[in-house]
């Protein structure tokens, strides 16, 4: 890492929190790897302590590191969730946007659609009928709203990737966000509409399940509800 010059000392806490992103890829930390102490970092970057607090309390807050008070700070590289949650912030403020996430949901959760296909995961479609049923056994509107997105995000699961994952629980948040309240016969319709889709699914069906999420997802972004 550079030392921090004296005429540079009117940005230190960002200059200090850049620095200490460089030296994780620098050195390929991991996560769980513990940074040097607030006392080293000080000394390497010819900085206060205090300064060096404030750049890591920056980082901490973007979810770069944890900071575990009497032991130190740790690279949490695995957790995207609180970057993709800024993310969350920033598209609740642009909601002018959301024809474009919409498309970002349609291609993940059709890539997931194609995975279940390809691979004959039966263990998927058996999480996602058990959903389908709960979901139909509920008047609860909150608990049909909760299995909703669990049938969306167990979907993305089938892909095995784990950041189709923590994107997609954040893009189904933000829509589950924008609905409204439904009643019994757009509920039902929701039910109809996700068993039509785990048949097609089982029947290898590829084009008819897509076709039918598409039309599923469309009908959302018309008349926007918690699917």
């Amino acid at each position: 890492m550079k030392r921090i010059e004296d005429r540079e000392r009117f940005t230190l806490s960002k200059l200090v929190s850049d620095n200490l992103r460089q030296y994780i890829i620098d050195h390929q930390l991991k996560t769980g790897d513990k940074l040097p102490s607030e006392r080293d970092l000080a000394s390497m970057l010819n900085v206060s302590r205090v300064i060096v607090r404030e750049a890591l309390r920056a980082l901490e807050s973007t979810g770069i590191i944890v900071i575990r008070h009497g032991e130190g700070a740790f690279v949490n590289s695995d957790d995207t969730s609180v970057i993709l949650n800024h993310l969350l912030f920033f598209w609740k403020m642009s909601n002018e946007r959301i024809e474009e996430l919409f498309e970002l949901r349609q291609l993940l959760e059709k890539t997931a659609i194609e995975q279940i296909i390809v691979n004959s995961d039966t263990k998927h479609l058996t999480i996602l009928e058990n959903i389908i049923f709960e979901m139909s056994e509920t008047s609860d509107s909150s608990a049909f709203k909760e299995l909703d997105i669990e049938f969306h995000k167990e979907l993305i699961k089938a892909t095995n990737n784990e950041l189709f994952t923590q994107l997609t629980d954040v893009v189904v948040q933000y829509f589950s966000g924008v609905s409204h309240e439904m009643d019994e016969l757009n509920r039902n319709k929701v039910v109809t509409e996700h068993q039509l889709i785990v048949d097609a699914i089982k029947d290898k069906n590829k084009n008819l399940a897509l076709q039918l999420l598409n039309d599923h997802l469309q009908y959302s972004l018309v008349y926007p509800r918690i699917s």
